[in-house]
């Protein structure tokens, strides 16, 4: 690949991640409001991420499939699976930081739920971006 050929690819890749993190801003807007929600409904910070999460999903997989990635085939089960996989594996993550963060006496604050989500949204762009919506090839 030509230099050229690798600054076009870069740029591509720059203006996907800044449609993932617009994408992504307004869908975790609509998540951390219900996770939000649910923690002072008195869920704790478990019940309250799985909900806002699992409400999340998918949206998530259809905004950033359509407008992130501008997937134009047709969604296939298998790319549902994987996205389902990366989503999984960044929610992994996600309750990692809450468990870390219970631990050392932030249980209950929306900053430790801002730091979950955080860490989820940053591994999932790059899960979606290998294993679900590769990069073409030119």
């Amino acid at each position: 690949m030509s230099p050229a050929d690798r600054a076009v690819a870069l740029r591509g890749e720059l203006a996907t991640l800044a449609r993932f993190v617009l994408v992504g801003a307004a869908n975790t807007a609509i998540g951390y409001g219900l996770i939000l929600c649910w923690l002072f409904a008195g869920l704790g910070d478990y019940g309250a991420n799985v909900l806002g999460f699992a409400m999340g999903l998918p949206i998530s997989y259809l905004m950033h499939r359509s407008l992130t990635f501008r997937a134009r085939h047709r969604p296939s089960r298998a790319e549902i699976v994987r996205y389902v996989l990366a989503f999984l594996t960044a929610y992994g993550a996600n309750l990692g930081v809450i468990a870390l963060g219970r631990a050392a006496g932030l249980g209950g604050s929306a900053l430790l739920q801002a730091l979950a989500v955080c860490t989820y949204a940053a591994l999932l762009f790059v899960l979606t971006r290998l294993i679900v919506f590769p990069a073409r090839r030119a």
